[in-house]
């Protein structure tokens, strides 16, 4: 790989027939004049590699020298790897190393740098930073001689980190999309630049899993659908270089009792079939674990249920203590708590991830959710001495927030009005029908609500400026109630609406009584 402006460079320079000044070019790639200097000489020693020359003449401009035939197969290269390039940030960068890591046996500094197109000391910046990521994994960086680096930890570990970084790269929008339109119009591009994965073999790679018509692949949304492709895919690239997942005799053993082995069998041999693979019985065996510990209905009997139950009692008194809500008495949280459970605990106990591709999104908008859900898990923490990753979290998380929602309440609104009953009629319906967040409780005129008791209101809405002394919020709006005016009432309302069903507000509230 190598830096899109120079590849741009180099195109720009091979479709001229004759001389073009730097001033052209900068102004083609909108960047100064000294940045296109700069980059010639690298665009010089890159053409030299190819056996093409670059000649500057001063005064007139740039251009390239060499065989017809060598210029016209260099730039078809170069439209093609256009296609495929990036400009990498930190985070990229971090991220196309970490797959390169985990996909070869070993990687060397100066070719990551060139692959890169940065310096060995910026590789090595990046590298210092990625062993704190692969930390949370396990999985540690060892370095050889002559620059030489690899990764080492438990094979499934590296093939979750694997996972984690595929997750969190550029290309997943890509690979969703591959995976939502069977004709979609491969052009040999990157998905995953760190993998080297282009569109048209991840394309052929998801069309022989989805038609397979797996049982357990069709009972699945969307979003998990992506997810476990992703992970078969780790496994695949994983397996093509002889590193097989290592299950004690145990497990094994206490496999042949679970279901979807056939499932995981049907998938792992076409696998094998396809891309003329060795799959060890022990790979098939590891997928159906991951079935199995992302499906609850298939929860074990006994131990684990009683385990899932006993579990879902603490997290919901956790939680009913620390809002001062009673979740406790919300059967539906109860449900929907307890069937996760089921599932999670094969996942608890196996180190097996549920890897969340919303996590962010979720992050964002339930910010204070999580932190509660984050403050309650010690309960299974300590009961299977393992660490509760943020997915894990954020599914929780989302269990929660459902119920919050279910126990929201609509603003106590006293709707005043001074245009007559038809127009008062109309108004009601109005904000009845577009505004879910209030609940009128009653209605008066501008001389009523002088005298009116506004004990339990929330709110007033009027459509006359009012004189009466309280801390209600007043809302003045037209008696017509245009577009305007509703888009207006959404958006304050909303505020309104947030702060009294705001479970930290609440509990706050219910500590000075």
């Amino acid at each position: 790989m190598i830096n899109k402006r120079i590849l741009k460079i180099v195109e720009i320079l091979l479709n001229q027939q004759s001389y073009i000044t730097i001033d052209q070019i900068s102004r083609q790639l909108s960047v100064s004049n000294k940045t296109i200097r700069n980059d010639l000489q690298l665009v010089s020693e890159w053409l030299a590699d190819n056996q093409l020359q670059l000649i500057k003449k001063t005064g007139i401009g740039v251009r390239i020298e060499g065989d017809r035939s060598q210029k016209l197969h260099i730039l078809e290269t170069v439209r093609r790897r256009n296609k495929s390039v990036i400009e990498h940030s930190p985070a990229a960068r971090k991220t196309f190393i970490g797959m390169q890591l985990a996909t070869y046996e070993s990687c060397r500094i100066y070719e990551l740098s060139e692959m890169l197109f940065v310096s060995r000391a910026t590789i090595h910046k990046d590298l210092l930073s990625l062993s704190k990521d692969m930390h949370v994994f396990n999985i540690t960086l060892h370095r050889k001689n002559n620059n030489g680096i690899s990764i080492e930890g438990k094979e499934k570990d590296i093939r979750n980190f694997l996972l984690e970084l595929m997750l969190r790269d550029n290309g997943y929008q890509r690979f969703t999309q591959l995976v939502q339109d069977e004709f979609y119009p491969c052009d040999g591009s990157y998905v995953f630049a760190g993998l080297e994965a282009t569109d048209d073999e991840m394309h052929d790679f998801i069309a022989c899993i989805l038609r397979s018509h797996n049982r357990y692949i069709e009972s699945l949304d969307f979003q998990s659908i992506v997810v476990i492709l992703l992970r078969i895919y780790a496994a695949y690239l994983r397996i093509q270089e002889k590193h097989i997942i290592a299950l004690s005799p145990e497990l094994l053993c206490d496999m042949d009792q679970k279901p979807f082995f056939q499932e995981a069998q049907e998938l792992t041999d076409r696998l094998a079939n396809h891309y003329r693979l060795t799959i060890p019985k022990a790979e098939t065996r590891y997928l159906q674990l991951y079935f199995l510990a992302n499906q609850g209905n298939h929860a074990d009997r006994g131990k684990d249920q009683e385990e899932a139950n006993e579990l879902c009692e603490q997290l919901l008194a956790s939680w009913s203590e620390q809002l001062n809500i009673p979740f406790t008495e919300d059967e539906d949280l109860r449900k929907s708590i307890y069937t996760h459970l089921c599932s999670s605990i094969t996942r608890f106990r196996h180190n097996i991830p549920n890897e969340n591709p919303l996590m962010p999104e979720i992050n964002h908008l339930y910010k204070h959710t999580l932190a509660i859900v984050k403050n309650s898990i010690c309960c299974i923490e300590d009961r299977f001495h393992c660490e509760v990753s943020d997915d894990e979290l954020s599914y929780l998380a989302l269990h929660l927030a459902a119920s919050l929602e279910r126990m929201k309440q609509p603003l106590r609104t006293v709707l005043v009005t001074h245009g007559g009953s038809a127009i008062a009629s109309i108004l009601k319906q109005k904000l009845i029908h577009q505004i879910n967040e209030i609940d009128i409780i009653a209605e008066e005129s501008f001389l009523s609500i002088q005298h009116c008791d506004l004990t339990h209101a929330e709110l007033i809405i009027s459509t006359i400026e009012l004189t009466i002394k309280c801390d209600i919020p007043v809302l003045i709006i037209n008696p017509l109630l245009h577009d305007y005016d509703i888009l207006r009432l959404k958006d304050v309302i909303k505020d309104f609406y947030k702060q009294k069903n705001d479970p930290m507000k609440r509990k706050t509230a219910l500590s000075k009584q």
